[in-house]
Formats: structure tokens, C-alpha cells, sequence
């Protein structure tokens, strides 16, 4: 660790760039140095922080958000992700502290620097546990220890608030801002915003602190995003050297490190399903090679019945490939389908080269609201209120009409107060029925609303929630799973070995302690976790099941011949 801390000012000036007043106008080397001003610096770190946010959304976190699947299985973290975090973006910040810290006339653009090193911090204690936190940037120490979670998010908490104060909108501005164009009133939203959005992550290990903290947010709600304007996003550009990660490894296929093309889920899909939702539409391309299922239909002219073979536009990738031995099951469902041909693939606007990376989004922070108001912490409006908010801000996001929002909205299960009915999972040991609590209604919602940018955020909620009955990897391949032959949601990362196993041996150990008795280990328990038990598989009763994707078109062959989809009657009865 020491090591890595010594060469962080050379890095200071190698990781930064010059940039203009809007970032989607580069067109210039975005890693040639010009000046050492608090933005320079700061507009490389946001660019640095993010970059490696969409390598791990791509090769790790997509998978663990369960509605975009990448690489088809559950891997337990990298180095880049460390080493980036603590050198490019939390170094560099800690350098620029010690050039302007103190000075007056950089009040505002300090506190926004911690801000963003709160936001990183944040991201790090979340995916490993106990990190280098108080003492990870002093050089004088040749052995750098960890800090528990607790320690950690109760410093960010307080710090966040510090920063919101201590932001003066009539103070020194920035002179460049490629997240919220020199709006400090963003930025002070944007505190607020993370503030919330810990303080729930900590409900069950900081319960008490939890509470004063949502409670004291929720009290001054102005001080929160108000509309899609406040997003906190950064945009990339469509020059060599500016455009997103995101296009970089999927469109031009340059430095992919996953296994196969992005596609859908079908844990996502039977949800979509299940509630007539237009987003599958939305997030996803219909399928290049429709896949044919077997149906039967009824008729309206007549008393027979219909096997037919006809062909649905979506299709999701499946969780569970390999059928366990207990299962029975010779043939799984869509047995012969192909990544990509048969699959539904995300919307190519999702990976072109200037679209935005969203941090933070309008409609998340109506259901965090939402959430904050249901356990009693305040609000000016009701819980309800937020929820349906929260949908319909989704909804023009994506940019569906306030009817469909309207229209899903009505249906059991997704309106408040009552339970709807959901299809079996395609190997049927899964519901998506969704129950009148409406805690449960909120959570899922905000799951939906993470896909594509959120998939960390995403994560991190099922972790703290426990909401989502997920079905197993059962190709786990080098990642070990809790019998070998299956692999459920990670809790955590490995710590990288060559940063921090090989370097800071001794810190390293003192963090394993603060893990507890589950070492490092991707099944550890984090401490934001409810105590829960997972579900043994191989002791559940698997059926092949498609009923979530019969009846497409409806219910007769008549409504089929309507479609214009050709089809093939197979028998009649």
C-alpha cells in the first residue's frame, strides 16, 4: 500500500487532462495534462471514476443486478478496480486537498471533491467490507490497516452533510463542470442525494444513525432532486479517446473482457411478463432470430384446439443453463437458443459512444423518498405519493408515455396496498408474484430503475433488502459456489492480491479480521446484510415451465392469425 501511496503525485499529473466547459465536445487527447486547477484534476478523476465503474458494470455488476446478463456467470472481482479507485481518483483527490484545502477562494470546489471521494469510498466499503479508510493516504505508515464498514459509513455520512453545508452557491464557482455544468445547487442535491442513499444501505448495522440521517434529508426535500434535471451524470464524447466504455468494449469490441453479448435476463424478462411492463421494450431490441414455442390456442369458430409452433420476439438468457442432477430435468428451457441470435440485446443507444452514464437519477430518489416516508421518517407527501412518482419519472426516462405508466400502475401488484399474480420462473421454483407489502413493491421498482448505469447501486440493494428470490449460476466455473455445483449472488470481492494480499500483507490480515469468521470469501456477509439463509438447490422442486411467454398473442388462433405472425399448427383437437 505504501508503495502504491508513493507514486500517487506522479499519477496526479499522468491520470489528468484538459477538458472544456462540455465534456461531449472533446476532441482532443483526453490524457495530455495542461494545468493543475482543481477542475483539471477533478474532471479526469469523475472521468477515471467512471470508465472503470462501466468496465465492472460490463464484466462483473451487470450479472449481479440480474436484469442485463454479460458474461454468464458470478466472478469475484480484479485488481484494476482497486488500484484505479485508491491511485487515479482517491489519490488524486488527496492531492488536490493539499494543494487547496483551507483556501478560501476554493471553499466550494473542496467540498465537492470530498464529495466525490465520499461517492468513491462508498463504492469500495460496499464491494469489499473493511477497506483503508482513515490512514489509507499516509505515506508515513509502511503498514496501511482497514476500517471496519461501520467506521467507514458513519465518517460518510458526516462528511456528506459537511460538504452540503459547507457548499456557498454565491462562492467560488468552477470554472469547469462536466457533471452538473457549475451548478452548486446540484451539487449540493448531489450530497443530499448519497447522504440518502447510504443512510438507507445502513438501516440494519446503523440502524439509529440510519434514521437521524434520512430523517434529517427528508426534512428539507428542495435540497433533493427535483426532476431529471438534477441527474448527476457525466457524458462522454464521440472523439477517439472520449467515448464511453461502454462502446469502447461492446460496439467496437476493442478491450471486451466478457464472454458473450449483453442480453436480457429471463429473470428480468418474467417479470416484464408478469406485469404487461412496456419497459422490456424499452431496455431491450427484440431478438435477431425470434425463438419458435409450442402453444395451444383455442378458437373462437370453432370447438377445436391448437398446437402451434410459432416464434416470440423477446427472449432472456437463463440464470440456471446446467440442470442440477436433483432436478430431473433432461432438457432445459429454450434448449438450442444462442447468444446473441436468439436472445433480446440492449437498446443500441444504451452503448453509443456520447450517451451519458447516469450516477444518480430523478426517479431513484422518489424511491428512496418512498422507502424514507413508509418507515416513518418524513416527507411532505405520502409514500404512495413518491412510489407512483418514482414510476413515472422511469417511465419518461425511458420515454414511454405517463398512460402506459398509468396503465401499469392500475394492475394488482404494482398498484399500492395489493398483491399481483406472477408467472413460474421458465424452471418454476420462482414466483414473480408480487405480495400487498408495500415495502417489497418500492424495492422492486427501484431494482428496475437501476438497469443500465445502476447495476452496483443495484446489487447493493438486494444485499441490504434480501427482496428478490434469485435464481442460482449453476455454471460457476472458477467462481466457487457453496456446494461446487452452483453459485448465488455474491456478498462481496477477493481483495485484490498483487495491491493489497502480496503489498500491505499485514493490513490485509487486520481486514480479513474485521470480516469476521467468513474471511475472504465471496459468501461473507457484509455488514449492511439482514442475517439470512440461502436456499439450498439442489433440494427444490425444478419444472420446466413456459407459461410466462404462452398466449404472446393471445388466447386463440384467430388473435394469432391477427398479428400477421406466421406459425405452423402442429395438431388439433
Amino acid at each position: 500500500m505504501k508503495k502504491i501511496i508513493q507514486i500517487l503525485i506522479v499519477l496526479l499529473i499522468s491520470t489528468t487532462f484538459s477538458c472544456t466547459k462540455n465534456f461531449t465536445s472533446l476532441n482532443t487527447d483526453p490524457s495530455r495534462f495542461t494545468t493543475t486547477s482543481p477542475e483539471s484534476v477533478l474532471t479526469g478523476v469523475y472521468l477515471n471514476t467512471i470508465n472503470q465503474m462501466e468496465t465492472n458494470n460490463i464484466v462483473y455488476l451487470w450479472e449481479c443486478g440480474h436484469i442485463v446478463d454479460p458474461s454468464g456467470r458470478y466472478l469475484g472481482g480484479n485488481e484494476s478496480t482497486w488500484t484505479t479507485m485508491y491511485i487515479n481518483v482517491l489519490g488524486n483527490i488527496e492531492q488536490i486537498k493539499k494543494l487547496y484545502q483551507g483556501n478560501p477562494a476554493y471553499t466550494n470546489r473542496m467540498a465537492i471533491a470530498d464529495m466525490w471521494e465520499c461517492y468513491v469510498f462508498a463504492y469500495m466499503v460496499g464491494t469489499y467490507g473493511p477497506i483503508p479508510y482513515s490512514n489509507a493516504f499516509n505515506t508515513s505508515l509502511t503498514v496501511v490497516n482497514y476500517d471496519d464498514e461501520n467506521t467507514v459509513y458513519t465518517s460518510l455520512l458526516s462528511r456528506l452533510k459537511a460538504d452540503a453545508a459547507a457548499v456557498n452557491v454565491n462562492g467560488d464557482k468552477l470554472t469547469t463542470d462536466v457533471i452538473f455544468n457549475g451548478n452548486l445547487t446540484q451539487w449540493i442535491k448531489f450530497a443530499n442525494t448519497l447522504r440518502l442513499r447510504i443512510a438507507l444501505r445502513v438501516q440494519t448495522n446503523l440502524p439509529t444513525l440510519a434514521a437521524s440521517n434520512i430523517q434529517d434529508v427528508m426534512s428539507n426535500e428542495s435540497m433533493l432532486p427535483t426532476s431529471d434535471a438534477d441527474d448527476a451524470k457525466l457524458t462522454y464524447g464521440t472523439a477517439t479517446g472520449s467515448q464511453s466504455v461502454y462502446y469502447l468494449q461492446l460496439v467496437q469490441g476493442t478491450s471486451y473482457t466478457g464472454t458473450a453479448t449483453p442480453v436480457m435476463s429471463d429473470y428480468a424478462f418474467t417479470y416484464f411478463r408478469s406485469y404487461k411492463d412496456p419497459r422490456l421494450g424499452a431496455y431491450f431490441q427484440p431478438s435477431a432470430v425470434p425463438f419458435n414455442i409450442t402453444d395451444t390456442l383455442t378458437s373462437v369458430n370453432s370447438a377445436l384446439h391448437y398446437i402451434v409452433s410459432y416464434p416470440i420476439p423477446y427472449l432472456g438468457t437463463p440464470k440456471s443453463p446446467v440442470m442440477l442432477a436433483q432436478w430431473d430435468i433432461t432438457t432445459p428451457p429454450f434448449s438450442g437458443a444462442t447468444i446473441p441470435n436468439n436472445y433480446s440485446t440492449m437498446q443500441p443507444a444504451l452503448t453509443a459512444a456520447a450517451r451519458p452514464f447516469y450516477i444518480t437519477t430523478y426517479a431513484e430518489v422518489c424511491f428512496m423518498k418512498a422507502e424514507a416516508a413508509l418507515n416513518g421518517y418524513g416527507g411532505t407527501q405520502t409514500a404512495d405519493q413518491y412510489y407512483y412518482a418514482g414510476i413515472n419519472a422511469n417511465f419518461a426516462f425511458w420515454g414511454l408515455t405517463a398512460a402506459q405508466a398509468t396503465a401499469y400502475e392500475a394492475q394488482n401488484g404494482i398498484k399500492w396496498s395489493t398483491a399481483g399474480r406472477g408467472f413460474n420462473y421458465d424452471l418454476g421454483f420462482i414466483n414473480t408474484s408480487i405480495p400487498a407489502g408495500n415495502a417489497t413493491k418500492i424495492w422492486i421498482q427501484e431494482w428496475l430503475n437501476y438497469y443500465d448505469d445502476g447495476a452496483f447501486d443495484a446489487w447493493a440493494l438486494q444485499r441490504r433488502t434480501q427482496n428478490l428470490v434469485l435464481p442460482p449460476h449453476t455454471s460457476p466455473g472458477n467462481n466457487p459456489g457453496e456446494n461446487g455445483t452452483y453459485a448465488d449472488l455474491p456478498d462481496r470481492w477477493f481483495y485484490p492480491i498483487q495491491s493489497e494480499v502480496n503489498r500491505n500483507p499485514i493490513g490485509y490480515a487486520n481486514g480479513v479480521k474485521l470480516l469476521g469468521s467468513g474471511g475472504d470469501y465471496v459468501f461473507t456477509h457484509l455488514k449492511i446484510e439482514p442475517a439470512y439463509t440461502p436456499i439450498d438447490w439442489t433440494k427444490v422442486s425444478a419444472f420446466v415451465d413456459y407459461s410466462f411467454v404462452e398466449k404472446w398473442y393471445g388466447t386463440t388462433i384467430e388473435s394469432l392469425q391477427a398479428a400477421g405472425i406466421k406459425y405452423s399448427v402442429l395438431s388439433t383437437y
